[in-house]
């Protein structure tokens, strides 16, 4: 049983913050994310499903810490960093091809330069704690 150093689990409090952030506005306030966020699509469906994979994450990030176990908690880690990956990916994909307003194109800056700095930091300690165990 590998134990989880202090630096990951912070690292995980962090993305369980985030997560449930974006969670709640998405999956229980769509409505009002939509017009806080000037999108120019709504898909209160599409909303909901992001923002209940967002809950479900920081669901098993708390589950994470509470565990504190390495090897138990790595998989759900690696999940985790795969789907930050697929949202840069969208985010990056929609603020190319989408016309959107400047609250929109503004908000969709803001999330992409918060997923990077979530991926970038979630790697590196992901990187350092196998190195550790």
């Amino acid at each position: 049983m590998a134990e989880m150093s202090k630096e990951m689990k912070i690292v995980i409090i962090v993305n369980v913050i985030v997560a449930f952030i974006y969670g709640f506005l998405e999956l229980i306030i769509p409505e009002i994310y939509y017009q806080l966020t000037d999108a120019p699509a709504f898909d209160v469906q599409a909303l909901r499903v992001c923002g209940g994979a967002l809950v479900v994450l920081g669901i098993f990030g708390i589950i994470a810490i509470i565990r504190a176990d390495w090897e138990k908690v790595k998989i759900t880690f690696e999940l985790a960093i795969a789907y930050e990956i697929l949202l840069l990916i969208l985010d990056i994909v929609a603020y190319i091809t989408i016309t959107g307003s400047a609250t929109w194109i503004t908000g969709q800056i803001i999330a992409t330069i918060i997923k990077i700095i979530l991926i970038v930091i979630n790697i590196y300690f992901y990187l350092r704690e196998e190195k550790r165990t």
